[in-house]
């Protein structure tokens, strides 16, 4: 029974590690997921919109609950409702290591089909991903 009782207690303790790593770092989608959120690319970069946790909720039981994260390592949203927790962020080119572009002539030509069905197609993408933001954020408000 001594035996039963150690090895269920390292369990238990090994178990709150991992749990309570959770809680500091998001790595990955799952990770992501796990906390309430959704990733989000803005300019190559990969954040987690995920909401924030209310102090009620700050203990490390409710990791990994979908309940959001208790601190915010990036940009606050909506009134400190939201969490732009940033996950791989691409490394900015200043302006001064851009070369500049040299002068050509430019032809334009006419658009192919297949050019205006890929625009078409991207909008409507666009249109669908920011009208589904949009619903996960106002179905998390409610």
């Amino acid at each position: 029974m001594a035996k039963f009782r150690m090895s269920a207690t390292a369990i238990g303790f090994a178990a709150s590690i991992v749990l309570a790593s959770q809680a500091f770092a998001i790595g990955n989608e799952a990770e992501c997921n796990l906390e309430g959120g959704t990733m989000v690319n803005v300019k190559g970069s990969d954040f987690c919109l995920v909401p924030i946790r209310d102090e009620a909720y700050a203990d490390p039981i409710y990791d990994g609950n979908q309940l959001g994260v208790i601190e915010c390592p990036g940009d606050k949203l909506n009134d400190d409702v939201y969490c732009m927790y940033p996950v791989t962020i691409r490394d900015q080119v200043s302006v001064a290591e851009t070369p500049a572009p040299e002068a050509t002539e430019v032809v334009l030509e006419e658009p192919t089909i297949v050019d205006t069905v890929v625009d078409e197609v991207v909008e409507e993408a666009t249109d669908m991903a920011e009208d589904k933001a949009n619903d996960m954020i106002s179905d998390a408000i409610k």
